[in-house]
């Protein structure tokens, strides 16, 4: 043997051994449950024996050697006959290997019988060195009966694999095919020569080789065989595009080199031209969304049994949709999600419209459409009432696919408009999205349609969280401003007792400077009132001043002075300079809503008392009257109860307004009352209140 050819077997031998043992450890650690996976390792066990007997033959030639090699040839071949037997014969692989051995059928019995000759003299023909003329016939009319049988025994595998089971196995029908029919050639020659090729003989172990990978995707495309390797569909993507790309920069190598090799005096200039231009070429296929979306759909299609990553494509829907930052952006998302599973450049999304009917409320990559799609239209029958995919391209080459529907007219308005998908269920439908035809050219099956469904019932769910939280929060709006409101009735009526009071005490003093002086300042503080409640109606229920410090015995002077002609006695006992950081206008309609409740239960003869005091927990101003007073009950459960009084013509606003805002200050309200005796109001201002009032 030459020493190239040497060279070359034992690397090729070398590698052809170590891929028959990676893919026999695969078979052996992922086919515990799997008889055919284990006897079909063992096959494998065989071809490495064989490579590697060869291998060795190569470096240390002798007859002891190439016995070795050839004994596990035919062990390999055996294995193999008998591997493809058992899958006839039990094509779901309910037998174990035991039970094919002691109860064989017929077919088990025919190929060990035609294969057991075929392997014995193949092995035992090979016993000497250099093989004798007489012996090669022999020696290789054993290998052609073996390749026959296997070719054989192959198409019976291939053609009684269940046509449901055919698309796992026909990898390794292939490499089996491959295999075979090389072998035969090189048996065929060898016996029509009388001598062994040594080039065929060298490459023969890197031929088989070669066949692995094909046996591998059936290993992983038939479960029980395989470790479970889960490999992402994005790593497959990326490899096949660096592969990709490592191609075209060949190809634009070798074109640069026969330009220049044959180019003449032009051929360096036109090599730099070339391969200037294949860069080029290459760097926009690699940005063109075209050329990833086929690879992606091709990767999908030929490298995975079923099209999408479901985990993958869920955590980006999600990503997606959660990552928008308001009502538009998520409307957007919702059409880039559905667009992108089916590689598709935009979208428009299309939403029930305040008449009842679907209009456009989103897009994406599209211009601005002004059009209204009826809800009891046959297109809203079929899309959303039986939640179909519509596929436009398909109803315009066969439009009875979809019954008597007729595409409306703003189809043929929206560019490339390719898909109508649902969004929601059958018994909550909420819209539904068109898409512009696929950047590459897509198969429209059953897997795509569901995964299409499914991802828009996902999406009409965050669309519809999102349209009951707007819904929501307009109620809340309007229950703020009706809370608001409420106040500011409340707050008109007390001004309203005021100014009666005015005009009924007016008749009797209307002479008086002191009186007509109160009355001005009385007039003067219900307009600032007034504009006040105008303001903070507009603004929302808080104050829009920043709290302040008040002075208390001015206020309450002030307040004694509009509430002394009221008919009972009204006492006043303040301390001078009490402070309190608070809002000045509220503060009096606090203790002012107080001090008129107290003068509306007392009687006549009947006495009210405004006290205020610093005391070591803080200021407290104390409201006292000895009117009718409220029960235990009314005062733990309804006192301070929006709409609760215990008046005719009450509101019950008062004294949950006094509550809320003394809690908002840091303070409390503490009530003490009984039937018949009266009523004690303490309010409480937090000693830290008190001394930022004033610092």
């Amino acid at each position: 043997m030459d020493s190239l050819p040497a060279a070359f077997a034992l690397y090729a031998y070398g590698a052809a051994a170590l891929g028959f043992v990676v893919f026999c450890l695969q078979l052996f650690l992922g086919a515990s449950s799997s008889p055919r996976a284990r006897l079909l390792g063992w096959c494998m066990v065989a071809g490495a024996g064989w490579c590697l007997a060869s291998a060795a033959f190569v470096l240390r030639p002798g007859a002891t050697l190439w016995m070795v090699a050839n004994a596990a040839e035919a062990a390999h071949y055996l294995f193999f006959v008998f591997f493809l037997a058992a899958c006839v014969v039990d094509p779901d692989g309910h037998r174990t290997v035991a039970s094919l051995v002691r109860r064989p059928s017929w077919l088990v019995r025919l190929a060990l019988l035609a294969a057991l000759p075929g392997a014995l003299a193949y092995a035992l023909l090979a016993r000497r060195l250099p093989v004798d003329a007489t012996v090669l016939p022999w020696l290789m009319g054993s290998g052609l009966a073996l390749s026959l049988l296997g070719a054989v025994m192959t198409e019976q595998f291939y053609r009684n694999t269940p046509r449901q089971w055919r698309w796992g196995v026909k990898p390794m029908a292939i490499g089996l095919f491959f295999t075979l029919v090389f072998d035969l050639y090189f048996f065929s020659e060898a016996l029509m020569f009388r001598e062994l090729n040594p080039t065929l003989w060298s490459v023969r172990g890197l031929v088989h080789a070669l066949a692995i990978p094909l046996f591998a995707a059936s290993s992983a495309r038939i479960r029980e065989w395989s470790i479970r390797l889960n490999v992402s569909r994005e790593a497959v993507f990326h490899t096949s595009a660096l592969l990709v790309t490592g191609a075209a920069l060949l190809i634009i190598a070798l074109a640069g080199y026969y330009v220049r090799f044959f180019g003449g005096e032009w051929g360096a200039a036109l090599q730099t031209v070339v391969l200037a231009a294949g860069a080029l070429g290459l760097l926009a296929s690699i940005a063109s969304g075209s050329v990833r979306a086929w690879l992606r759909v091709f990767v999908n299609k030929h490298f995975f049994s079923l099209r999408y990553d479901y985990r993958a494509e869920w955590l980006k829907l999600a990503d997606t949709l959660y990552r928008a930052s308001s009502v538009d952006k998520l409307r957007e998302a919702s059409i880039q999600v559905i667009a992108d599973l089916v590689e598709s450049p935009g979208g428009m999304l299309w939403l029930r419209d305040e008449q009842g009917g679907f209009a456009p409320a989103a897009r994406l990559n599209l211009p601005a459409l002004d059009a209204r799609e009826p809800a009891d239209s046959a297109l809203i029958a079929l899309v959303l009432g039986r939640m179909w995919v519509v596929n436009i391209e398909e109803h315009r080459s066969r439009p009875g696919v979809y019954g008597h529907m007729r595409l409306p007219e703003w189809v043929a308005r929206i560019p490339d408009a390719w898909l109508i998908c649902p969004l929601g269920s059958e018994d909550m439908p909420l819209g539904f999205v068109v898409l512009c035809r696929p950047r590459a050219l897509l198969d429209l099956n059953w897997e795509v349609r569901d995964l299409l469904k499914t991802a828009g019932r996902q999406v009409a769910g965050v669309l519809s969280q999102t349209q009951a939280m707007e819904a929501l929060i307009e109620a809340k709006k309007f229950e703020a401003f009706s809370k608001m409101s409420a106040f500011v009735v409340h707050d008109l009526k007390n001004l309203i007792a005021q100014l009666t009071l005015l005009l009924r005490n007016a008749q009797k003093h209307r002479d008086n400077p002191e009186f007509q002086q109160d009355m001005l300042d009385t007039i003067e503080h219900a307009v600032g009132r007034m504009h006040s409640m105008l303001l903070q109606l507009r603004s929302g229920t808080q104050p829009i001043e920043q709290a302040s410090p008040v002075p208390l015995t001015p206020l309450l002077e002030r307040l004694h002075r509009s509430r002394a002609r009221s008919g009972c006695e009204l006492a006043l006992e303040v301390e001078a300079g009490l402070v309190i950081r608070a809002h000045e206008d509220r503060i009096e309609r606090v203790v002012g809503h107080l001090v008129q409740n107290a003068l509306d239960a007392t009687p006549q003869t009947g006495k009210v008392s405004i006290r205020a005091r610093s005391e070591r927990e803080g200021v407290v101003v104390e409201v006292e009257d000895n009117g009718c007073g409220m029960t235990e009950e009314f005062v733990r459960e309804r006192l301070f109860k929006p709409f609760q009084s215990t008046k005719a013509n009450g509101m019950g606003i008062g004294a949950y307004e006094s509550f809320r805002y003394i809690q908002d200050l840091g303070g409390r309200i503490e009530v003490s009352s009984e039937p018949g005796r009266g009523s004690l109001f303490r309010l409480v201002f937090p000693q830290q209140t008190a001394s930022a009032a004033v610092a």
